[in-house]
């Protein structure tokens, strides 16, 4: 027993760079991937928010992306992206992730936006606000805690569809996991299967610790 463990333990220092470049590379895949997705997912949320019928069109689109085998859909960036030069490397597993990510977002932004009382609106109208005014000061803040369960979704999926990105020669924590099962070697399979576990449950409290600095103190929720 105690050889086993020396002996993983040196192969942990071997490997020790390698591990920290493949674990640097798979952060920043998600940290461009996020971006886009919010900036992308958010603004469509409010968009289709008061459009039932594009809701329905566009909801429905994104259901389909997530229907998509992610490995499936790393292929389908590969060949499309191919006559650009771009199909291989970080481009396809930026867009593959944010695809990915759309749904919950768009999905939780459109529900959040929906879910404020009427009455509490007509209350905002009669008070003289504008519907600017309404969306900043009262649609908004109520819709945060929604809004930010979404992106946590969608962030913690991005953290485990991002382990094909070594697939795509995107680099990546699927590294490890991929290459240790085509060599039959266990400890690269662990490695990387508990560092992308630990990376998701740490972007998963991260983005707790941002909710709750976000969400106004009376819709706070005691955990």
């Amino acid at each position: 027993m105690n050889n086993i463990e020396i002996s993983f333990i040196e192969w942990l220092g071997y490997f020790q760079g390698k591990i920290i470049q493949e674990l640097l590379r798979h952060i920043q895949i998600i940290a461009i991937s996020l971006p886009f997705a919010l900036i992308v997912g958010i603004p469509l949320g409010f968009y289709i928010s008061s459009r039932p019928k594009i809701a329905q069109i566009v909801i429905y689109l994104s259901s389909i992306m997530m229907t998509i085998p992610s490995l499936a859909l790393f292929g389908l960036m590969v060949v499309l992206l191919a006559p650009f030069k771009l199909g291989l490397g970080i481009v396809p597993a930026v867009i593959a992730i944010v695809l990915y990510s759309m749904l919950p977002i768009i999905r939780n932004t459109y529900i959040a936006i929906n879910q404020v009382p009427e009455g509490m609106i007509e209350a905002a109208k009669g008070m003289g606000m504008t519907k600017q005014q309404i969306l900043w000061r009262i649609k908004l803040p109520l819709s945060i805690p929604v809004i930010m369960a979404g992106i946590r979704n969608a962030m913690v999926l991005g953290v485990s569809v991002a382990t094909f990105a070594s697939l795509v020669a995107a680099g990546g924590l699927g590294y490890f996991i991929f290459s240790g099962i085509g060599r039959s070697n266990l400890r690269m399979v662990l490695v990387g299967a508990i560092l992308v576990s630990v990376l998701g449950i740490g972007v998963n409290y991260f983005l707790l610790l941002v909710e709750d600095w976000v969400t106004p103190k009376g819709l706070k929720v005691k955990r």
